[in-house]
């Protein structure tokens, strides 16, 4: 019996130390496999991105993923008990365990693990970094997604070696100003019933994007075109007064209808219906003169080729890609002059007949508020860009105080709000299809503008694409731009005013230093659930998050604020 005993004792440790044995050699492999994976993830980190304030915009989260090894099972010898393995008969709660097993995801190491539960000898798990991205506000259609989609800044950022060169990088985008871009655009697209919309700001001295909003399932903005309209008006006179071939005093007869150079294969008229008399440059680009526009460029034409006005058109920037930091950027369309009829130069002083990207647009207008200088577009806060003058500096001033009459007594009196002066050009352009042509009652309506009008900080483009009641651009896409400027510059007065700090929608605010009933109300104003807060500590002062500050926030996120006295 003793003997029995003796050999039972013998076998059994045997067996349990052959299992430890076993399971360090398991573990050890797998914490092997582990840490090489995530070495090689550390490796291929790529930047985090963030808007000009620092609030998150793209980042990376470690993860878990979880698999059945089917090739660690395939290498045991017995290959009909590995397929037993798979078959065998288990309780009713293992059962339910393995049913809804799936190949997943998992925020911890701890949690896939559970999860696997009996499978967990024949499973890997893997850390994995994913990116996390912010699509609030058509960002999903700016920023893109690496691998994913084939346009965006970050396509960009990653086919030009960016992407991994620091771990984050500053945009130029403002958050805020992103936000109630989207939201006054959407709300007017829905008000008209349009088929979508673009908004464009930018620094008019730098040319940084700060918001870049399209209601479209991709971003026309820069990879669509349109024709100018009349927004092309304030760059053909401001060259024709640089090669004075106007003057400043210059007067031009609006009638009924008009026929560059007396021929009768191409009628002008006023949009409005009926002719003005006489206008000045001034009334020109207030009242928007068709009549006018076409009379300079016949004198244009007195003076110069269709080929110097090709290259003027390049200069200002058509015809060509930007250089912004945006996968997906077209070129335009500017036709060459041999490819141009006797009318296109007429057709051309009026907006049509070529076409160019929003952001195209937006940057050859700014031109003018910015004293005469083309500055190139860019998506990065810390980017210094090429500029170059095109435009001398008292003909941009002259007309751009001219363009401020726009809003004041002209075609964009629907912008003009007390206390924010607003300059710019209102533009009607009529949508084009391929085949068809022009299509009746079909339109773009458009404002380009700059705020405020002494020393200018942003420069802008609106565009509401075929709304189903007003169509010109001062009814419909004026409005816009002025709703935007007057809340943004009324949400940074009342934060300064006030003190107090603007606190994005689904984004983490740091709340290291407040005191915790605030920084509870913030969260919950925010509309973080209740139940998804978590406060330890006994003092009044956050001294920790566990939700790192300026992060993007899902639904199922647990914040725990820490406290002490």
């Amino acid at each position: 019996m003793k003997h029995k005993w003796l050999i039972f004792t013998f076998f059994f440790l045997s067996g349990y130390i052959f299992l430890i044995i076993l399971t360090f050699v398991y573990n050890n492999s797998l914490a092997k496999d582990f840490n090489e994976f995530s070495t090689s993830l550390e490796n291929n980190k790529y930047s985090e991105l963030v808007d000009s304030n620092g609030n998150v915009i793209v980042y990376n989260q470690q993860k878990y993923e979880a698999w059945i090894d089917l090739g660690f099972m395939k290498s045991q010898n017995d290959f009909k008990k590995n397929k037993y393995i798979l078959n065998q008969k288990f309780s009713d709660d293992e059962i339910e365990d393995i049913k809804f097993l799936k190949w997943g995801t998992y925020d911890t190491y701890e949690e896939a693990y559970i999860d696997l539960g009996i499978l967990n000898k024949y499973s890997r798990i893997y850390p994995v970094t994913q990116r996390v991205y912010n699509e609030l506000f058509s960002l999903d259609l700016l920023i893109g997604k690496m691998n994913k989609t084939s346009y965006g800044i970050e396509p960009f950022l990653l086919e030009n070696g960016i992407l991994n060169s620091q771990k984050t990088i500053n945009l130029s985008i403002d958050l805020k100003m992103q936000q109630i871009a989207y939201e006054e655009l959407l709300d007017t697209v829905k008000k008209e019933s349009a088929e979508g919309g673009i908004v464009v700001i930018m620094e008019s001295k730098t040319g940084k994007i700060k918001s870049s909003v399209s209601l479209y399932p991709w971003n026309i903005a820069y990879m669509g075109y349109i024709e100018p309209g009349s927004t092309l008006k304030p760059l053909l006179i401001s060259t024709a007064l640089d090669e004075h071939i106007i003057n400043p005093n210059d007067k031009f007869y609006s009638g009924y209808e008009y026929y560059p150079t007396g021929k009768k294969n191409f009628k002008v008229t006023e949009s409005q219906g009926y002719g003005m008399g006489e206008v000045g440059l001034k009334e020109t680009l207030a009242y928007s003169s068709n009549i006018a526009i076409a009379q300079i460029m016949e004198r244009i034409l007195e003076e110069f080729s269709n080929q110097w006005l090709y290259q003027k058109l390049l200069t200002y920037g058509f015809g060509k890609k930007t250089g912004i930091e945006f996968k997906g950027e077209v070129n335009g369309v500017v036709p060459y002059p041999d490819d141009w009829y006797e009318i296109t130069p007429f057709q051309i002083a009026l907006g049509q007949g070529i076409g160019i990207t929003p952001i195209q647009l937006v940057s050859a207008f700014n031109i003018i508020p910015n004293d005469g200088k083309y500055v190139q577009p860019t998506f990065l806060e810390e980017k210094t860009t090429a500029e170059r003058q095109v435009i001398s500096e008292p003909t941009a001033k002259m007309v751009k105080e001219w363009l401020s009459y726009t809003v004041l007594e002209g075609t964009a009196q629907k912008a003009y709000k007390e206390g924010l002066r607003i300059g710019g050009k209102t533009g009607t352009a009529q949508k084009a299809e391929s085949g068809i042509g022009y299509v009746e009652g079909s339109y773009y309506s458009l404002f380009v503008g700059f705020y405020p009008v002494v020393d200018p900080i942003y420069t802008a483009v609106v565009v509401i694409d075929n709304p189903k009641e007003e169509f010109y651009g001062g009814e419909v896409a004026a409005p816009v731009l002025t709703n935007i400027f007057y809340r943004y510059a009324k949400e940074k007065e009342s934060s300064a005013l006030d003190g107090q700090k603007v606190f994005y929608q689904d984004i983490m605010p740091d709340l290291i230093g407040y005191p915790i009933t605030e920084a509870y109300n913030i969260l919950l104003n925010l509309g973080i659930k209740e139940k998804n807060l978590i406060i330890t500590g006994n003092g009044d002062t956050v001294v920790s998050q566990s939700v790192p500050p300026y992060k993007y926030l899902n639904d199922s996120d647990i914040i725990q604020l820490h406290t002490i006295d």
